[in-house]
């Protein structure tokens, strides 16, 4: 026969007890159409049989798992308790799946805990065994409307302000009437011009069960802000069958402001010359992370001997990874030293629609080169002959980095030389590529047997529509001995001739261009 034993009164020392596991649901509110988060609280409140010793009231390697998930889907697996002592508790998870639909009403739950403990302690003997306790939670699918935030996203940079979408649905099982926002932004964003003492409030009108809608609200985001999710509290009401207000769920969203846009820079060339006007090019590549249709390339020279009179070049559309050519137009002041130079890009974008963002500035280096001659002169044929006007063949190359056109070429001459035809005229000319030009060039009688100059200036247009004169060039005409018959023109005889007019009383008039 076996005599029980009383609680405390302990048999030659031994022990004897066992863990008592209750298992409790912290909220048991689901909201339809999601995956929930079961907020379990496992607690240990065990059973002393004989002795005072606390080793048989201990939950050893517990763990707790869904055994019977009801109408939802577990999503989730076996959980790990460890020890709970006796009189206290471990916190546990489950997840699962509300399904669309599922009537409002209050289900069962069956979790299964499996835990070894000591049964008897009796001197050196322990008497260890394992266990399953059943334990069943009740959970509740409100017959009120259920919101959630399915979608929020903005185009707004840090710094910048413009629209944020949100997108919400009624996941619950009856229409939620009249539904109304209360959003609390903080950390930086500011919704509708919401502060956390006074939320920003919108009317989103019905919605029926499994409908969404979006609303567009108001964003600012500061400039500090460097990235990264930033919370806001949504607060939902609606009106009952009854036309009274009453307070649905509210919901923790997370708002990213958008990543902020880079540009780079390649390809810079320039053909810059001192006192001359030039253009610097490159190549603009968006590299995200978005399309830009309204940008502006803007430069700004770090040197006050560089001038571009447009700075501001307008940008096509963009996008991500996709580049442009950009050209501007560039005057290097006579006064400049040859050397590098450093320009400043900013790139100025919309950010959000509503302000504009900048990417820069971005630092490039140009090289202006030393002042160079804009044209080369050669002599093809000259053979200019003491009171005889001879022909002179010459040939001009375009030294500059662009095409010129228009090339009016005068020549100008001193006694004892003279230039009955002065002007030639080519209509193009090429980097690098040369023309023949024409003259003719009269020397006196008694003009010295030597090399005398001629002077040479001309006028063009570049590739930008500017109309330049040159330098003024002195190129080198030998005179030869004359041939003594009266075969040519001489420019002693054209004076005669003008002394007899002027002296019947006939006047003459001279005229010519000099730089």
């Amino acid at each position: 026969m076996t005599v029980p034993m009383l609680a405390g009164a302990a048999v030659d020392g031994t022990e004897i007890g066992k863990p008592d596991v209750d298992v409790h649901l912290t909220d048991n509110q689901l909201e339809t159409g999601t995956q929930e988060t079961l907020e379990l609280d496992v607690s240990n409140d065990g059973r002393l049989d004989a002795g005072f010793g606390e080793q048989v009231l201990n939950v050893r390697a517990g763990t707790l798992e869904i055994s019977d998930s009801g109408p939802f889907e577990s999503k989730s697996g076996e959980a790990s308790l460890g020890t709970i002592p006796d009189g206290q508790s471990v916190p546990a998870t489950q997840r699962i799946e509300v399904p669309n639909g599922i009537e409002p009403g209050e289900y069962e739950i069956t979790v299964e805990v499996d835990y070894t403990y000591v049964y008897m302690v009796s001197g050196s003997t322990y008497d260890r065994r394992s266990t399953t306790e059943k334990e069943t939670v009740t959970v509740v699918v409100p017959s009120d409307p259920q919101l959630a935030v399915t979608d929020l996203m903005t185009d707004v940079e840090p710094g910048g302000s413009g629209e944020a979408r949100i997108e919400i649905e009624n996941t619950g099982p009856v229409t939620s009437n009249q539904t109304r926002t209360s959003i609390t932004s903080g950390n930086g964003i500011t919704l509708d011009g919401s502060t956390p003492e006074a939320p920003a409030e919108q009317i989103i009108g019905d919605l029926e069960p499994n409908e969404s809608t979006t609303m567009t609200v108001d964003v600012a985001i500061d400039e500090s802000i460097s990235g990264g999710e930033r919370p806001l509290e949504i607060d939902f009401t609606y009106e009952d069958e009854n036309g009274i207000e009453r307070a649905a769920n509210s919901v923790t969203a997370s708002l990213s402001p958008a990543a902020e846009q880079t540009f780079a820079i390649d390809d810079l060339e320039s053909t810059l010359a001192v006192g001359y006007d030039g253009e610097v090019t490159g190549t603009l590549t968006n590299e995200g992370p978005r399309t830009v249709d309204d940008a502006v390339l803007d430069v700004t020279p770090q040197s006050e001997s560089l001038f571009i009179e447009d700075t501001r070049y307008a940008l096509p559309e963009l996008e991500p990874g996709e580049s442009t050519e950009f050209r501007y137009p560039t005057d290097v002041s006579g006064q400049a030293d040859a050397g590098p130079r450093q320009l400043q890009f900013t790139v100025e974008y919309g950010s959000g629609d509503r302000t504009t963002a900048t990417d820069g500035p971005i630092s490039e280096r140009v090289v202006i080169d030393d002042r160079y001659e804009e044209f080369s002169i050669e002599t093809v044929a000259a053979d200019v002959r003491q009171g005889e006007t001879s022909e002179v063949l010459l040939e001009i190359t375009n030294e500059r980095p662009e095409t010129l056109s228009n090339v009016d070429a005068k020549l100008y001459a001193d006694s004892p030389l003279d230039a009955p035809n002065s002007d030639a005229f080519v209509n193009e000319l090429e980097p690098g590529e040369s023309a023949e030009i024409r003259f003719e060039i009269a020397a006196t009688a008694d003009a010295a047997l030597e090399t005398h100059p001629v002077e040479l200036d001309f006028e063009y247009d570049t590739e930008r529509g500017d109309t330049v004169v040159s330098d003024v060039y002195q190129h080198p005409i030998d005179v030869g001995e004359g041939n003594g018959d009266d075969g040519g023109t001489t420019v002693g005889s054209i004076v005669t001739v003008m002394a007899l007019l002027t002296g019947a009383g006939l006047g003459i008039g001279l005229w010519w261009r000099r730089a």
